[in-house]
């Protein structure tokens, strides 16, 4: 396994676990507040070394799914597609707006506007993903 797919799978590992298990308690008109499963989209993706050189790169390319469900009664990240991978979501918690989800990756969402913003990182570097959400 490439350090791009590794680390593409951590990712995929992280934004699970950070979804999934405080469950909103607020709730939110534009329902990102993890009161209802969310379809999201990463669009921009950058690929970071040790020297803190990054390269934007395509999800694509780096084995992230195209969309990814966030699952809040599951407690789960799941891709779109097959084969499915999912991974499970070890914390959700509400702060100042956002819905932040962490396992060893962090995933926030913005609960006025569903932009999604997302990291994951290991002992050779970090990517940095943007992107949008939308309930189901």
């Amino acid at each position: 396994m490439t350090t791009s797919t590794r680390s593409a799978h951590s990712l995929l590992l992280a934004l699970g676990t950070t979804v999934g298990l405080g469950c909103a308690a607020i709730a939110s008109a534009a329902g990102f507040d993890g009161s209802q499963d969310l379809l999201c989209a990463p669009s921009d993706v950058a690929q970071c070394d040790q020297s803190a050189r990054c390269d934007r790169v395509s999800a694509s390319e780096v084995d992230l799914p195209a969309f990814l469900r966030i699952e809040f009664g599951k407690k789960r990240l799941v891709s779109v597609g097959s084969p499915e991978r999912a991974t499970p979501i070890e914390t959700v918690r509400q702060k100042d707006g956002l819905t932040i989800l962490q396992r060893a990756w962090s995933l926030v969402v913005d609960q006025a506007s569903g932009r999604m913003t997302g990291s994951i990182a290991d002992g050779e570097g970090a990517f940095a993903i943007f992107g949008a959400c939308t309930p189901r």
